[in-house]
C-alpha cells in the first residue's frame, strides 16, 4: 500500500514536519445524491428469499336483475406477489499502521505501545468519513446499475480495467428496467443521442426534451399518472437539457418546484423532474468503452412505492466496525448486510434511454 496507507500522500513532499496535522486538510466537495429514502420504499426484515403479496382490483360487478333466485356472480380480488432474492454484501478494508510511517500521516499516530492502533486518530477519523461516501455510492452503484452478468468493454460495457464484481451482486433497477421495457415495447422512449458514435455525438439536444418526456408520461399507464409520490428521475445531462430548453422558451421559472428535502427541481406537467448527477458520474467513470458512454441520458419516470430496496437492517449501511488486533498490530474495517433491489410493479414505469 502506499504511503500515507488509505489516504494517498504520494501528492505531497515528505520533508519532517512539513503537513503535521490530517486535520487540516480539506475535503472535496463531492456530488450530492439525494436521500435513499426520498426516491426509494426500503423494505427492512430481508434476511433471506421472501415472498411479498400486493393486493390489487376487484374484478366486476353489477348486472341486469334477473328476479327470484339470482345466479351467483363470480367475483374475485386480483393479487400479485414480489420475490425478495437478497444478497450479502461485504466491504473489509485491513491496515498497518507501517503504511503510514513513510508520510504526513505519521504525526497522527499514537506514541509508545499504541503506535499500531490509530482507531481513535484524526486519520481514522477521516477514512470513516470519506468510506461513509464509498459506502452511499455503492448503494446508488448496485441498485441502480447492478448487473449480475456484467462484462467489462469490449464485450460488456463496463469501463476496461474495472473488476466487475463490484457491478454483479444483483440486477439493478436499469437492468430491470430495460429487461420488462424490452417485452413491452410501451414502456421505453428511444433516446436518439445515445446512439451517438461519440462522447460529443451523444450530447442530448435541448429541442429533443420535451418529446422525450411526453413519451414517458402520455405514454405510460394511466395508474401511473395517478399515484402519490411520482416523478421523473434524470440524468443531469437530460436536466440541463431540459432547462435550456425552458430557459428558451420563457418557462423555466414556472417549471420550478421545491422538492420536501429543500432542494429545488424541475417540473414536467405538474411532475417533479429530479436531477440524478451520481447517475452521470457513474456512467462516465464505470462505462465508457474509450469512445463514448453506454446510455449516457437516461430517464426513469415511476413512484417511490415502485423503486423497492430490500434490506436486513434499515442501518445496515451505517453500521462501522472498526478495531485493532494487538497481535497482528493490524487495524480492520468492516461493514455486512444483506440487500435487493425490485420494480414492485414491473407495469408502473416507463423510461427513456
Amino acid at each position: 500500500m502506499a504511503a500515507g496507507g488509505f489516504i494517498d500522500m504520494t501528492k505531497f513532499t515528505f520533508e519532517g514536519k512539513l503537513v503535521d496535522s490530517l486535520s487540516e486538510m480539506l475535503f472535496e466537495d463531492t456530488l450530492r445524491a439525494p436521500d435513499f429514502t426520498s426516491i426509494h420504499t426500503i423494505f427492512p426484515g430481508i434476511v433471506t428469499n421472501t415472498e411479498v403479496g400486493f393486493i390489487g382490483e376487484g374484478g366486476l360487478v353489477g348486472v341486469p336483475d334477473t328476479g327470484c333466485n339470482s345466479s351467483n356472480q363470480k367475483w374475485s380480488i386480483n393479487t400479485r406477489k414480489l420475490e425478495w432474492n437478497p444478497k450479502t454484501w461485504e466491504i473489509f478494508l485491513k491496515q498497518c499502521y507501517t503504511d503510514l510511517q513513510n508520510a504526513a500521516t505519521i504525526y497522527s499516530l499514537h506514541t509508545g505501545v499504541r503506535i499500531p492502533d490509530f482507531t481513535d486518530t484524526d486519520y481514522a477519523n477521516i477514512v470513516l468519513t470519506v468510506l461513509r461516501k464509498s459506502v452511499r455510492d455503492f448503494f446508488y452503484r448496485t441498485v441502480w446499475f447492478g448487473d449480475t452478468s456484467a462484462q467489462s468493454a469490449p464485450t460488456g460495457t463496463v469501463t476496461a480495467g474495472l473488476d466487475t464484481k463490484y457491478f454483479t451482486l444483483l440486477d439493478g433497477f436499469w437492468k430491470q428496467a430495460i429487461t420488462q421495457a424490452g417485452e413491452n415495447a410501451e414502456q421505453r422512449v428511444t433516446i436518439t443521442e445515445n446512439t451517438g458514435a461519440s462522447y460529443t455525438a451523444q450530447k442530448v439536444s435541448p429541442e429533443n426534451i420535451v418529446d422525450y418526456f411526453a413519451g414517458l408520461v402520455y405514454g405510460a399507464p394511466i395508474e401511473l399518472r395517478g399515484m402519490e409520490n411520482q416523478f421523473i428521475l434524470v440524468t443531469q445531462s437530460i436536466y440541463d437539457a431540459y432547462t435550456q430548453y425552458l430557459a428558451s422558451s420563457q418557462y423555466l421559472e414556472s417549471a420550478r418546484v421545491m422538492l420536501l428535502d429543500g432542494r429545488s427541481a424541475l417540473s414536467y406537467d405538474g411532475i417533479p423532474v429530479i436531477a440524478m448527477p451520481i447517475w452521470d458520474k457513474m456512467i462516465k467513470s464505470y462505462f465508457d468503452n474509450g469512445t463514448k458512454y453506454d446510455n449516457p441520458n437516461r430517464a426513469i419516470y415511476t413512484a417511490r412505492p415502485v423503486l423497492g430496496v430490500g434490506v436486513d437492517s434499515r442501518d445496515s449501511f451505517d453500521q462501522i466496525e472498526m478495531w485493532y488486533d494487538r497481535k497482528d498490530k493490524v487495524v480492520f474495517t468492516r461493514l455486512m448486510g444483506r440487500l435487493d433491489a425490485k420494480l414492485t410493479n414491473p407495469e408502473m414505469f416507463t423510461i427513456a434511454i
